[in-house]
């Protein structure tokens, strides 16, 4: 990833609004570094994941000669690390990678598992994953998938769950108590919620015959993507709050919406249709916006953010670490070599400062 300096919304290149409401708004000045991914379609294999720098504009890759088609990216704690899921070529299976921006090391960290293993999600402290594992059944002839959370530090993995129904798409709430996740059940989709304290599973939107899935969180906010009605099966993105389900604004029933990373104030990224392929838009809370800078004739999606507070934080933290005062529990260790210096303090302000 290259470094930049200070981000300003001037230098993030969005096109025409193309929705209108009277919610609050969001300041893209409050920016930083996008993750996603692109492909010609899914079935191609031909996925490649991006870094863009809304700053300067860099774009950069994450690649490697020993897996192909990576997707579905994701930041942990600090804005050097990053996780993804590819094939590993000499294994031909699904894995979960990391990648350190900073050093350049990728390693994989399900290598040789003998699994399918996919979605993977970091832990709000960046100390675990979350993802979903797989293997092909013979008694139901089909692959069953579960939840397992491995432990960075360990590099031990829980089996979180033991059902024929595929679970899929783990992501964890806020406050990491809760994980959420789309469950397949008789040619059906619902958002389920695992309470970490007592491994119980529930539904929180399990309405037959509206397919939903890639459920994402934000404060106490949940997000997921679900069929308009039973008989428009395109994609829209609403809000779970309280039991309260609120469809955004920027949904439309002639085209798809999908894959949300949502912010604050209903503010988000996500991808849309609207043009024929995947394209990644932002919404401010009042307005939508194409980003089409990074926007091609192939389909992007997946979306992941490191703000630009974020960054902010980070630095704030490990100058608090280094100084001997209180600080927040998260990885400040930029290189991965263990041990926290001035040199990962020098690193994180070299993004923004």
């Amino acid at each position: 990833m290259k470094k930049s300096s200070v981000i300003t919304l001037s230098a993030v290149l969005l096109s025409a609004p193309v929705m209108h409401t009277n919610a609050m708004t969001y300041n893209l000045s409050d920016s930083g570094i996008l993750l996603y991914h692109n492909y010609s379609s899914y079935s191609a294999m031909d996925s490649s994941i991006h870094c863009y720098n809304l700053s300067s504009g860099d774009i950069t890759d994450i690649c490697s000669d020993t897996f192909c088609n990576p997707m579905n990216a994701d930041f942990g704690s600090h804005p050097y690390d990053m996780i993804f899921m590819a094939i590993d070529k000499s294994a031909d299976e699904w894995d979960i990678y990391r990648y350190n921006a900073l050093t350049g090391d990728i390693t994989n960290l399900t290598y040789l598992s003998g699994f399918r293993n996919e979605d993977p999600k970091f832990s709000p402290d960046g100390k675990k994953i979350i993802f979903k594992r797989g293997y092909w059944n013979h008694g139901i002839n089909d692959f069953e998938y579960n939840l397992a959370e491995l432990d960075l530090a360990t590099s031990d993995i829980t089996m979180l769950t033991d059902d024929i129904y595929e679970q899929s798409m783990p992501y964890y709430s806020s406050d990491g108590s809760k994980i959420y996740y789309a469950l397949s059940y008789d040619d059906d989709s619902y958002i389920y919620e695992l309470q970490r304290s007592t491994s119980v599973s529930s539904p929180v939107f399990s309405e037959k015959n509206l397919y939903a899935y890639y459920p994402v969180t934000s404060d106490s906010n949940l997000y997921f993507t679900k069929w308009h009605s039973s008989d428009n099966h395109n994609d829209s993105i609403v809000k779970l709050n309280n039991g309260n389900i609120t469809v955004l604004p920027f949904n439309n029933d002639n085209f798809n919406c999908s894959d949300p990373f949502p912010l604050s104030q209903n503010a988000m990224f996500y991808s849309s249709t609207q043009n024929g392929s995947y394209d990644i838009f932002f919404y401010d809370g009042n307005t939508s916006y194409e980003i089409s800078t990074i926007n091609t004739g192939l389909n992007e999606l997946g979306s992941s953010f490191f703000s630009y507070n974020e960054i902010k934080n980070v630095i704030l933290n490990t100058t608090d670490f280094l100084l001997g005062k209180s600080y927040n529990d998260i990885n400040m260790d930029a290189d991965n070599n263990n041990h926290i210096s001035i040199s990962d303090l020098i690193s994180f302000k070299s993004l923004c400062c």
